[in-house]
């Protein structure tokens, strides 16, 4: 007969999904056809990333090539896109993990992980968007390739860009409501 182990496992301690704007490596931040006076950091960085007067705008056309290093593994649950004029607010976004050398013309041709299309509504709000968390778990680098805008103009604008999930050693996803209700 067998017998069943007597032993106690004790629980993992979980991260909650949180913000993760405290390990992005703001060194490694780059976006390619950003207006140099309205640069990616006004989306992300706080405090300017609160101020409607401070945002993310293209330069010669509508397309962006966003690049994120986080300062540790992440496990990316999901992001959140504000922007307040709908005509240039980013129709959809394609998500590329870890990628390398990425350009405009990669981004275009290729799948990418994850394709996030937003309604106006969801960029008016800055509407928290779950990720394909599966897809997710691994997540070093992101690059976020936004083609076109709502009102097809030649500028596109982002206002706030935020990142959820938790480092990779620990993400416990009963915290997801908590992001949820708060986003």
């Amino acid at each position: 007969s067998t017998s069943a182990s007597t032993k106690q496992v004790k629980p993992v301690q979980m991260a909650e999904v949180k913000d993760l704007i405290s390990l992005i490596d703001f060194r490694g931040l780059e976006c390619l056809n950003e207006e140099s006076g309205h640069p990616v950091s006004h989306a992300i960085q706080e405090p300017m990333s609160l101020d409607d007067n401070v945002f993310l705008a293209s330069d010669c056309d509508q397309q962006l090539l966003i690049n994120i290093r986080f300062q540790q593994t992440v496990k990316l649950h999901s992001i959140s896109v504000k922007a307040l004029s709908p005509e240039n607010a980013p129709k959809s976004l394609k998500l590329f993990i870890n990628p390398i050398n990425i350009g405009f013309d990669e981004a275009e041709a290729q799948g990418g992980a994850q394709t996030v299309d937003l309604s106006p509504e969801q960029v008016l709000e800055g509407a928290v968007v779950p990720l394909k968390f599966v897809k997710f778990q691994s997540v070093n680098t992101l690059a976020i390739f936004v083609g076109g805008n709502y009102g097809d103009s030649d500028k596109t604008i982002i206002h706030s860009l935020r990142f959820y999930g938790c480092p990779r050693d620990g993400c416990d996803m009963k915290d997801w409501e908590k992001v949820k209700k708060s986003g």
